[in-house]
């Protein structure tokens, strides 16, 4: 059975970009599944990444409506999703903006489903949430590192880059978020 030694699997030198040892989330995800109190960490997670997301969006002028917070003005509306995976292992933070007509800004950054994903905004030596686009909940309820960061890109990256659609700054609003996710 895996253990806490083989959360960190992944050699360091493996990933030119990585600043500490990569973690196995295959031995993770077996652990949590069998573990009869991870439903409730799970729903611990999202109670604190919404009022995480809540604090960082409302002064914005984004109002919370379950796992969306919406913002709408003259130049159209944008939202901040929690998308939850169907698998119950983690959850991504996904923007929206669309126009006034519906549609989406006609810029490079929204080619693609409509939607950023806020990994998008990370600098490539920046420590993921976890090897995907999500932030995997026992990372929320355990250590704080990677949550933290999570916050703290929304905040001064991701969010005034939605606010600058809503201000009509090209400058800003065109520019494609940092990475590929």
């Amino acid at each position: 059975w895996p253990t806490e030694k083989h959360q960190t699997a992944k050699n360091t030198a493996s990933h030119p970009f990585a600043t500490k040892p990569m973690t196995d989330n295959n031995a993770r995800i077996h652990i949590a599944s069998n573990d009869p109190a991870f439903p409730a960490k799970r729903e611990a997670a999202v109670l604190l990444i919404c009022a995480a997301i809540t604090q960082i969006a409302t002064p914005f002028g984004y109002t919370q409506t379950g796992t969306n917070w919406g913002r709408s003005t003259q130049a159209g509306r944008s939202v901040i999703n929690l998308h939850r995976n169907r698998f119950g292992w983690d959850c991504q933070i996904n923007l929206r903006f669309l126009t006034p007509e519906g549609t989406c800004p006609a810029t490079e950054a929204w080619h693609q489903d409509h939607e950023v994903c806020l990994q998008r905004f990370y600098l490539p030596r920046e420590d993921h949430a976890d090897e995907t686009t999500g932030l995997a909940y026992l990372d929320i309820t355990e250590t704080s590192a990677s949550f933290g960061l999570a916050m703290q890109i929304l905040q001064d990256r991701a969010l005034p880059w939605l606010d600058a659609h809503h201000s009509g700054n090209p400058a800003i609003a065109d520019f494609l978020p940092i990475t590929s996710a």
